[in-house]
């Protein structure tokens, strides 16, 4: 266990050098060991807390959940990472990438880990479904750029260094963003009488969280694509408008 600790500490603490050691191809089985166990018990963690907002079986479903959304979106943003990377005169080999990638999400994971007990406490506190919502998103964005800090810092100095960088952050943001949507809901009232796994993939994420945005700060209007069917126009009819994170009506 020793190597292993220590292995998350580089990632935690020195994520330049974990990043070095992905593009030199230098120990990289203990790293990437570290990183997925990282990966998968940070997003475990955080989706069981957000599911705790509903109880019962959404605390398994989320807990599933992220770290499936996460490993999707790596699925689809590495090999892009790598073309773009060739494109511009920047070449990686595709298992320095990989593991590359690896790392960044296993950051994203520490930070979940270490949001899951602030959000957890804001839920305890009465937070309201929307504000849970934002939260939830906010924590999982700001893993993210935890994330991307490793994949930017495996880019070393030369040609076309901010533009592979850009590039990347835009592939990255888009999958992790519309594979997290895909497999809402996340957060279920505690009053819905159905929890689903997935619901339908009417709308998009960002649309979503604009309307969970404007939800919180009161401002309901008309149904969008992407809410429950039985839905009335506004929160005082009975059902609010579902955000990226829902799962039901009230």
């Amino acid at each position: 266990m020793a190597p292993i600790a220590d292995e998350l500490a580089t990632i935690l603490r020195d994520p330049a050098g974990a990043a070095r050691r992905c593009l030199d191809e230098d120990r990289l089985r203990s790293l990437t060991l570290a990183a997925l166990l990282a990966l998968a018990f940070g997003a475990v963690v955080f989706g069981a807390v957000v599911g705790s907002y509903r109880g019962g079986i959404q605390l398994l479903f989320a807990g599933v959940k992220f770290p499936l959304s996460m490993v999707a979106a790596l699925v689809l943003s590495v090999p892009a990472f790598h073309g773009v990377a060739a494109a511009l005169g920047r070449p990686v080999s595709l298992r320095a990438m990989i593991t590359l990638a690896l790392v960044a999400a296993g950051r994203a994971g520490l930070a979940l880990l270490a949001f899951a007990p602030v959000l957890w406490l804001a839920m305890d506190l009465g937070v309201g479904y929307h504000g849970a919502a934002l939260a939830a998103v906010l924590a999982y964005a700001l893993a993210g750029v935890a994330a991307l800090g490793v994949l930017l810092r495996g880019l070393r100095a030369g040609r076309h260094r901010i533009t592979t960088g850009l590039a990347f952050v835009a592939i990255f943001l888009a999958a992790s963003g519309q594979t997290s949507w895909i497999l809402r809901p996340y957060l279920v009232r505690p009053q819905s009488a159905e929890v689903p796994f997935v619901r339908s993939l009417e709308g998009d994420f960002l649309g979503a969280t604009a309307v969970s945005l404007r939800s919180s700060l009161g401002i309901y209007g008309r149904r969008d694509a992407w809410h429950d069917d039985a839905a009335p126009a506004r929160e005082g009819a009975g059902v609010v408008p579902l955000g990226p994170w829902s799962g039901g009506p009230r």
